[in-house]
C-alpha cells in the first residue's frame, strides 16, 4: 500500500464535498489557499473506490495510525483518516505520483497493510450505513462519524431518502 497524490482535477469535478479536508461549508467552496496534494491511499469496497487521506492530527478512532503523537493526549497521531475519505468516480483523479511523509518510518508502516486497512475501512463504512438506516444518533454523534464525508455518498452506498 502506497501513499500517492490526489489530482487537482478532483476539486474541479467535485465542487461540493461536505466535511472534506479543505472544503469550507460556510462559503460552499474549496479553500484554494489550503487545497494541497493530499497523500492518499485508495481502497476498493463494494465496487467503489475511496481515497483515504493521510492527516497529521487525528483525534478519533476511525483511522489507521502510522505515528503516535506522544505530546498531545487529545491527538492520537498521524495516519489515514477514514472519516475524510473521498469517493473516486474518475480514475484520473488519482495520480501515480508518490506522496512522501516527513517520517519515512511512518510511511513504511503501510507496506503490506492493504487487507488490514481495507477491512478496517469497510467496517467503518458498514457501521455508518447501518447507523443511518437505524437512525442511531449515538453512533452518528460520535467523533468518528459526526463530520464524516460519507454523508456525500448515500446514493452510492445504497442509502435511500427513507433510510434517514
Amino acid at each position: 500500500m502506497k501513499l500517492i497524490k490526489l489530482d487537482p482535477s478532483f476539486y474541479i469535478d467535485n465542487p461540493t464535498v461536505l466535511e472534506a479536508l479543505d472544503f469550507n461549508k460556510i462559503t460552499g467552496t474549496w479553500d484554494a489557499s489550503k487545497v494541497r496534494g493530499h497523500g492518499i491511499v485508495t481502497v476498493a469496497i463494494n465496487g467503489l473506490t475511496f481515497a483515504i487521506p493521510a492527516r497529521s492530527h487525528i483525534k478519533h478512532a476511525a483511522s489507521f495510525i502510522l505515528e503516535v503523537n506522544r505530546n498531545d493526549r487529545a491527538v492520537k497521531g498521524m495516519g489515514l483518516d477514514f472519516s475524510k475519505a473521498l469517493l473516486i468516480k474518475d480514475p484520473n483523479h488519482v495520480t501515480s505520483a508518490p506522496f512522501v511523509l516527513k517520517s519515512k518510518q511512518a510511511g513504511r508502516k503501510l507496506v503490506g497493510k492493504e487487507k488490514h486497512v481495507t477491512d478496517k475501512f469497510e467496517k467503518y463504512v458498514k457501521k455508518y450505513v447501518e447507523s443511518i438506516k437505524k437512525n442511531d444518533n449515538n453512533v452518528l454523534g460520535n467523533p468518528e462519524y459526526r463530520f464524516t464525508t460519507l454523508i456525500n455518498y448515500h446514493a452510492e452506498l445504497g442509502i435511500s431518502e427513507q433510510d434517514h
